[in-house]
């Protein structure tokens, strides 16, 4: 009778790999109460020891999976941002937006993150320690140059953003897109545009 093989490592890893794309796939498309761990864990041929071994529990897995979408979007977040050379481009991306906010949040699951105080937090943690400083890095270089102003530190400054995209996102559900990106637009420009005197005072 032929002895029966053990899984090798490469086909585990391959397996891991196809189980974090699937999981991916299934948290945009059902959210995170809707995510369906067990069916992401069969579709993938992986045991369940296996990946509760490796993951954790549901929660840990998500932002296991959370984690690893927002690191997709690092490399090209941080190319985005060094390729802008002034304050003045940045107001100009943000007043060329256009995108249908309203089918983007039906097509995917959105405002179910909010509804995991405990999942969001770690979010809010992690995306500080990656996005935040690249943020923090480009509000410096525009301190440096004159074009915002200096009286802030750059950290409060990204607090400053970060609030008004959280409330970008609230507005954009009941409100028309441009109408919400022109009036934020204004505010962020008001607020840190550098103006002579604001040192001053």
């Amino acid at each position: 009778m032929a002895k029966r093989q053990k899984p090798s490592k490469k086909n585990t890893q391959y397996k891991i790999e196809k189980l974090i794309d699937l999981a991916k796939g299934e948290l945009l498309n059902h959210g995170i109460t809707n995510f369906n761990y067990e069916k992401v864990i069969y579709d993938a041929k992986l045991s369940k020891s296996t990946v509760y071994k490796k993951f954790g529990k549901k929660d840990e897995f998500i932002i296991f999976v959370i984690k690893n979408l927002l690191d997709d979007f690092f490399i090209p977040f941080k190319k985005y941002v060094d390729d802008f050379n002034t304050f003045q481009e940045v107001l100009d991306y943000l007043s060329n937006l256009n995108f249908d906010v309203q089918s983007l949040m039906k097509e995917y699951p959105i405002d179910d993150l909010f509804e995991h105080p405990e999942i969001t937090s770690v979010i809010n943690d992690y995306y500080y320690q990656r996005f935040g400083k690249v943020i923090t890095d480009k509000i410096a270089e525009f301190q440096k140059a004159g074009q915002i102003r200096k009286d802030i530190e750059a950290k409060y400054i990204l607090e400053f953003l970060t609030s008004v995209t959280k409330g970008m996102g609230m507005m954009l559900k009941d409100h028309d897109f441009k109408e919400v990106i022109n009036n934020y637009r204004k505010l962020i420009e008001t607020a840190l545009a550098y103006k002579a005197n604001s040192e001053k005072e």
